[in-house]
């Protein structure tokens, strides 16, 4: 509660601070009335607003991702607040005032925002895990947390599988015991909280979870493709039994409004969409003249149809002519100056606009991959081909939650989960999240 008060203060608080400002430290009834008109639902759009970026969900977060988020947020509320005047009529609001509160709003919030993050992580402290899984995937979870935690997460150890491993232990990385010994390895960590790999078998994994419960321990766990699954399932009974009736993604009634969207979304946006490739293509062309403006790869979409997917060229003329078919890396020699501009603002990625209208594509869905690296991901990865039973997007719950280096299997947890929860709030959330996710170079490409 104290935070959304904060909030809500700071964002009126830069209207009256911009007003002051304009009007020479005046308030001049007319324009004062227009705003203060505008007030409940002014507060309403910001809470709306920093609710759907997470602003107050609880938990440990980067700073720079709600920094991210605070951008977005006062951004797209400078927007609906002109909108607002309009709607009501507030014509004597003045658009100055506008522009010059939504920066005040940005640093009275970014400063707010910042102090209260430093002292929820001073008070709580970073958490300390104890990862249990197989012995290389319980490392390379710990390496994961260690390296992007940003001081947020430490290791207190791992619980593996193997109890021979116990002696190859890595610096930093202690191992405190295997399976069987997970009460010993929690008496010993001075750990609040415990993180269980995908890998562990069933037979164990219940013990060690209740283990860990039965403590008042914070427990997460990395589900499987089968738990993915049953995830949001109805539960029914047969005959007393309980059960959960699964039901294939493809059968959920989301068609007729997602093919809506596309659409509205598809025409809103590439209008404007225009201008940008144009000055894009001039661009593309005056640093490597020889090559093509776009560029059409085919991707695997829904059902596993193969399509064309248009992008604008960010690589040098026949780029994997030597090297084959590559996967996309964050410092890809092979990306030219103005291909790096172009992908770090996503401006590449617009005319999939065109596939969009065509159907082949939606905004939000799983991003789609080529046939070469579909076949791999399918030998690597058990139930890859559950993705494409959704129409693919361009951007997808795993480019918002994931990270670039998020293997192919993380990035499918995401891609199911959001196939099981699909809807219309689900995806706006998603595209809202992903203009953060743009201001953010280690997240999803």
């Amino acid at each position: 509660m104290g935070k959304v008060l904060g909030d809500l203060l700071l964002v009126n608080l830069g209207f009256v601070v911009a007003f002051l400002v304009r009007f020479g430290g005046k308030l001049p009834p007319a324009n004062w009335q227009a705003y203060w008109n505008l007030v409940p639902w002014i507060s309403a759009a910001a809470f709306i607003l920093f609710y759907s970026y997470g602003l107050y969900t609880p938990g440990r977060r980067r700073w720079e991702e709600i920094l991210s988020a605070l951008i977005c947020a006062t951004g797209i509320l400078f927007l609906a607040t002109l909108a607002l005047s309009f709607l009501f009529h507030q014509f004597a609001f003045p658009r100055s005032v506008f522009i010059l509160a939504a920066l005040l709003q940005l640093v009275f919030l970014a400063a707010w925002r910042r102090f209260a993050w430093a002292w929820s992580l001073k008070r709580m402290g970073p958490l300390r895990l104890v990862v249990v899984g197989s012995a290389s995937r319980a490392r390379e979870r710990a390496h994961r947390l260690l390296d992007e935690g940003a001081g947020m997460y430490q290791v207190a150890g791992l619980v593996i599988d193997r109890p021979e491993l116990r002696f190859n232990e890595e610096p930093g990385l202690p191992v405190l015991g295997h399976f069987g010994e997970i009460a010993a390895a929690l008496d010993g960590a001075a750990a609040n909280g415990v993180l269980f790999c995908a890998d562990i078998p069933l037979e164990v994994r219940g013990p060690m979870l209740a283990e860990a419960l039965s403590r008042g321990l914070s427990v997460f766990v990395v589900p499987d493709m089968y738990e993915i699954l049953v995830a949001q399932s109805q539960l029914e009974q047969l005959d007393g039994i309980p059960v959960f009736r699964l039901t294939g993604f493809a059968r959920r009634p989301v068609g007729a409004w997602k093919r809506a969207m596309d659409i509205f979304l598809a025409v809103a946006f590439g209008i404007p969409a225009v201008p940008l490739v144009c000055l894009a293509a001039i661009a593309i062309k005056l640093e490597s003249p020889s090559g093509p403006v776009f560029f059409s790869q085919e991707r695997v979409g829904r059902g596993g149809k193969i399509f064309k997917l248009l992008k604008l060229r960010t690589m040098v003329p026949d780029a994997e002519k030597l090297t084959g078919p590559v996967l996309a890396s964050q410092h890809d020699p092979r990306v030219t100056r103005v291909g790096r501009i172009l992908r770090a603002t996503r401006i590449d990625e617009l005319p999939q606009l065109w596939n969009v209208l065509k159907g082949e594509m939606s905004f939000v869905g799983p991003r789609p991959e080529r046939p070469f690296f579909v076949e791999q991901f399918r030998k690597q990865v058990p139930g890859y081909d559950y993705r494409h039973q959704i129409k693919t997007g361009i951007t997808g719950l795993a480019q918002i939650e994931g990270k670039y280096s998020s293997s192919p299997e993380d990035k499918l947890r995401f891609d199911l989960l959001y196939a099981k929860t699909v809807s219309p709030l689900k995806d706006a959330q998603i595209l809202l999240h992903t203009l953060k996710v743009m201001l953010m170079r280690d997240k999803a490409s």
